[in-house]
């Protein structure tokens, strides 16, 4: 309760302050400068700040008045919290009591809460919920959106692999770059998430924190719920860049083992922070977090053409797992090298000045696998061609590696061993290739590859024969060293795309002691894949 009384006295001294500010525009006003030209009162500066700040109180004080009144109302509802929560905040509790409705809520409205073209009606969103942070301010933009489909996993599983951070992540590698837990009680969690949005180096990632809980509302639904962790003023200048409004997942039991997921995806941020040169705002957050989960929940059974050797058995529960987690390693690896993670030790390395296709480099130090330390280098680069995302994605999959990567050009006899489809289409599947590479060492090549309305992926890394069978019998990831290269391709209009050519490369010691070596290095490097992707392209008539 000391936090309730806490936010009482401030009511009342915001109060105090509004009426000492009101006296002072009324003895204003009772003098008032007259214009020589049209008779009217001359609005001075001053009066005209006591205004702005007077409808700014007024804002604080409506908040305030709801957030009382909601605790009251909370507090006689669910008596027996306030005794069960001693070290969290009680104002925490009720938040997150909130926001779990408001998830359910949005999840299940239709219109006018969202408009035809899916968009949330923030008019409509304003009158009927009371925002934690009070009403909307200019400079601020929301990207609210919402997707829903069947996925074939049990309902409660869903919910506790949801719940556990390090599964999260495994679930989302394209979308969650890293989490950490902060503190745990009593069903409210409290993580450090970074996020992105796109996986592109123009694109900052958003590092937000968050307070999560979960729900069983009814006999066959879970609600989760997370919310950005910031009670601060309203005002401009002091809100963080991003914000995470009240957003997360209804989970409906359908049938054994088929449950119906809403995902509500609900961010707010500086209009400054987002470059829109993509078109991804608010109507693929969503859509891109659901496709992920089919990814993840949908395996469509495996094709194997030739037999591994190496002692694996691919088809073995166990190491067809194994398999999967090493492509999400390789994914999640590939997607933070390219955005730069500072939480993975990644660090701005340079821009090239002048380069075409606006090269990122990013390096962070590292062990190879026989334990000798080296640098690694993330670099990209991006391009716009003349073609429609489908295009590009089926002649890069379809195309043969030596034609793409200059670093493959002394593989020979490329072979698919395996593949492995995963829903919502065809487009999205892991595949394991074995290749002869400098005609001694059997290697092998994981792909892959990510394809939806937002846009799509295609990611890949070698392996000598013997890690890669260590680690499909022993699932252990600890000591790979994976250099994963790929392409991102994302719409931009209803003929145009912008590529992104992404590749790890493992840097000498030479090359580390001369940094316009490095630079030039892997930037002919990138331009070239590039260049070769758009040489593939069909001729436009």
């Amino acid at each position: 309760m000391y936090h309730y009384h806490q936010r009482r006295i401030f009511l009342h001294q915001q109060n105090e302050l509004l009426r000492a500010e009101n006296r002072a525009m009324i003895h204003a006003l009772t003098s008032p400068s007259m214009c020589r030209s049209c008779d009217g009162r001359i609005i001075s500066t001053e009066e005209r700040e006591l205004w702005l700040e007077n409808a700014r109180l007024r804002s604080e004080i409506y908040t305030l008045t709801c957030f009382i009144w909601r605790l009251n109302l909370f507090r006689s509802l669910y008596p027996a919290a306030v005794t069960s929560l001693t070290d969290w905040p009680y104002a925490v509790a009720v938040m997150m009591s909130l926001s779990l409705k408001e998830v359910v809520s949005l999840a299940r409205q239709r219109t006018p809460m969202w408009t035809s073209n899916g968009r949330l009606n923030l008019d409509e969103y304003y009158s009927k919920y009371f925002p934690w942070y009070a009403r909307n301010a200019p400079g601020f933009v929301h990207e609210a959106s919402r997707a829903s489909a069947f996925v074939p996993c049990d309902a409660s599983s869903l919910v506790a692999n949801l719940m556990n951070h390090v599964t999260w992540k495994k679930i989302f590698p394209s979308i969650i770059a890293d989490v950490y837990m902060e503190s745990q009680q009593r069903g409210l969690q409290m993580i450090n998430v970074d996020f992105m949005p796109q996986i592109s180096p123009l694109i900052p990632t958003r590092n937000v924190k968050l307070i999560r809980r979960s729900r069983h509302i009814e006999n066959d639904a879970w609600v989760i719920a997370d919310m950005s962790v910031y009670f601060g003023s309203y005002a401009q200048h002091s809100r963080p860049e991003f914000m995470r409004f009240p957003s997360g997942y209804l989970i409906q039991h359908i049938a054994d083992g088929i449950s119906k997921v809403t995902i509500l995806d609900h961010w707010v941020y500086k209009e400054e922070e987002v470059i829109n040169i993509f078109n991804s705002d608010s109507e693929f957050g969503a859509h891109r977090w659901l496709a992920a989960l089919q990814r993840h929940c949908y395996n469509n059974g495996s094709i194997s053409i030739p037999s591994f050797g190496h002692h694996i058995q691919i088809f073995d529960p166990i190491c067809h797992t194994n398999l999967l987690n090493l492509s999400s390693f390789m994914v999640n690896a590939f997607c933070t090298g390219v955005c730069g993670i500072t939480g993975q030790s990644w660090n701005r390395f340079n821009t090239v000045g002048g380069s075409v296709n606006n090269i990122r480099m990013f390096t962070r130090e590292s062990r190879d696998m026989s334990g000798m330390p080296c640098v690694l280098v993330s670099a990209t680069g991006l391009a716009r061609m003349q073609a429609r995302p489908e295009v590009i994605f089926g002649l890069i999959k379809r195309a043969e590696k030596q034609e793409i990567w200059d670093y493959l050009e002394s593989a020979r006899d490329m072979k698919e061993l395996i593949r492995i489809g995963r829903y919502p289409n065809t487009w999205n599947e892991v595949s394991v290739f074995s290749i002869e590479w400098n005609g001694s060492k059997e290697w092998y090549l994981i792909q892959e590859t990510y394809y939806d309305e937002s846009g799509a992926m295609i990611i890949h890394a070698c392996l000598e024969a013997p890690y890669f069978a260590a680690v499909i019998n022993d699932g252990d990831l600890s000591g790979i060293e994976l250099l994963p290269c790929g392409f991102t391709i994302m719409p931009h209009g209803s003929q145009e795309c912008f590529v992104s050519a992404g590749c790890h490369v493992k840097a000498d010691q030479a090359m580390v002691t001369s940094p316009n070596e490095l630079v030039s290095y892997v930037e002919n490097m990138v331009t070239d894949i590039l260049g070769n992707v758009q040489n593939a392209l069909p001729i436009r008539r």
